[in-house]
């Protein structure tokens, strides 16, 4: 994906390692993105590769950047996104080692399209809604 430079799209987002964090504010960002992808046309969202930052190369992956599974587990990840209401049913996560070290991966999460409305609970987006177009995330 990196060397061909596969853009993110409606259905592709890429996040860099520090999207996880134990703080509240990224908890929720990680529930606002699933959310945004299950309220529009599903996709998949891959934790551990970071976009270049120059606007001419937005929304490119430019490299691996590796989350610590021994901080942040497949099992964290899944508690998180089962905060958001109502659940999403069949959303799969994948993770993937890295040959830079055992404790060293990416998540690709795959978020199906749902015919409910679902909303990440925020104290501050309580009743918010959140899709994507093109590649941006919309909360209304």
């Amino acid at each position: 994906m990196i060397a061909d430079g596969v853009e993110e799209s409606l259905n592709l987002d890429y996040k860099a390692a520090g999207a996880f964090a134990k703080q509240t504010q990224k908890r929720e960002e990680i529930q606002k993105d699933v959310s945004a992808f299950a309220n529009s046309a599903g996709g998949t969202i891959i934790y551990g590769i970071k976009e270049h930052s120059s606007q001419d190369r937005k929304h490119l992956p430019e490299r691996v950047d590796p989350i610590a599974r021994d901080q942040f587990s497949k099992e964290w990840l899944e508690q998180i996104i089962s905060g958001i209401q109502p659940r999403i049913q069949g959303v799969v996560i994948h993770p993937v080692q890295l040959d830079s070290s055992t404790n060293d991966c990416c998540y690709v999460v795959e978020v199906p399209q749902s015919e409910t409305v679902h909303q990440a609970l925020t104290g501050n987006t309580t009743g918010a809604t959140t899709s994507r177009t093109g590649s941006c995330r919309t909360t209304k």
